[in-house]
């Protein structure tokens, strides 16, 4: 990373985000985490080393973000900031918020990395995921104990989308990947995205 002239912060009405981003246009993740912390900053950076641009807003309000998404886009062209392709990542709440924008405005997203829904979100699934596809990557926790591994892996099925991908991650509560395995998870998406944002595979510059 080059340092602080990565770093902008973009304000909307009460809204703040924060983005990271490479000197050239960039496939670029929108992060919506249900409680943003330093941890999200630091996914940021790891995502940023592997020539991504990331978007993080300050606070997380999902009815705020929803209804002022289009101004968000508009935000950045006027702000210049060029990217390849839009991809949404969402935990929790976040995740279903992501999933809702990307059926919202299928022609800006596109794609998705899910992680971590919870079970209230069961219902919602069942109406959304039909209409999804869009290439998605989810994650769901092993020790999720509310929503068994073998529900989700239903909800996953009825998604017609042909690029997507389904992971159990093991031996983990919902939010302890980040926090346990960072930078597997990082190049797991990195793995993911780039084929489909067109981008030749490159070793990861991450260090394990």
């Amino acid at each position: 990373m080059e340092g602080s002239s990565h770093l902008r912060t973009l304000t909307l009405e009460n809204l703040v985000l924060h983005l990271l981003s490479p000197r050239t246009p960039s496939p670029l993740l929108f992060l919506l985490p249900e409680e943003p912390q330093p941890l999200h900053r630091e996914l940021s950076q790891k995502f940023l080393l592997e020539g991504f641009a990331t978007l993080l807003p300050e606070t997380f309000d999902p009815e705020t973000l929803r209804s002022l998404f289009s101004s968000i886009l508009e935000l950045l062209k006027r702000e210049k900031v060029f990217y390849s392709s839009l991809w949404l990542w969402g935990e929790g709440e976040g995740a279903l918020l992501a999933l809702r924008l990307a059926l919202e405005y299928p022609s800006e997203v596109t794609g998705l990395v899910l992680d971590s829904f919870h079970a209230q979100a069961r219902e919602a699934l069942k109406e959304l995921f039909p209409s999804l596809r869009k290439p998605y990557l989810l994650f769901h926790p092993q020790l999720a104990e509310d929503f068994p591994f073998t529900q989700m892996e239903r909800m996953f099925t009825l998604s017609p989308g042909q690029a997507k991908k389904l992971l159990l991650v093991p031996g983990m509560r919902r939010g302890e990947v980040l926090h346990k395995s960072m930078d597997l998870y990082v190049q797991t998406v990195t793995e993911f995205i780039n084929p489909r944002a067109g981008r030749f595979f490159r070793k990861s510059k991450i260090s394990h």
